[in-house]
């Protein structure tokens, strides 16, 4: 459950938009020069665990909930699977 929280805060935070949009941006560089991504890469870089840690910190401010270590790698791989995604769709342009 917290999972699906730390979804909604990454997805719907502004600070967090703009360090994911950057990410997606330079993935996306990569991508058009030849870099095939792979989820677990993206989701252990460090702009991705900054992003989780934003998010685990909203969740424990607002909703007084801690998440599990399992539950950030999860929201992680979940985040860059639709960054991932996201960089495909654009790279098609």
């Amino acid at each position: 459950m917290n999972t699906d929280l730390l979804i909604i805060y990454i997805r719907n935070s502004r600070d967090i938009y703009a360090l994911t949009e950057w990410l997606q941006n330079a993935l996306l560089k990569k991508v058009n020069r030849g870099l095939t991504p792979s989820v677990e890469y993206l989701a252990n870089c460090s702009t991705m665990k900054k992003i989780v840690r934003m998010a685990a910190k909203m969740l424990s401010d607002q909703d007084h909930k801690t998440a599990t270590k399992q539950e950030k790698e999860q929201a992680a791989r979940e985040h860059a699977a639709y960054i991932i995604g996201c960089v495909e769709y654009l790279s098609k342009f």
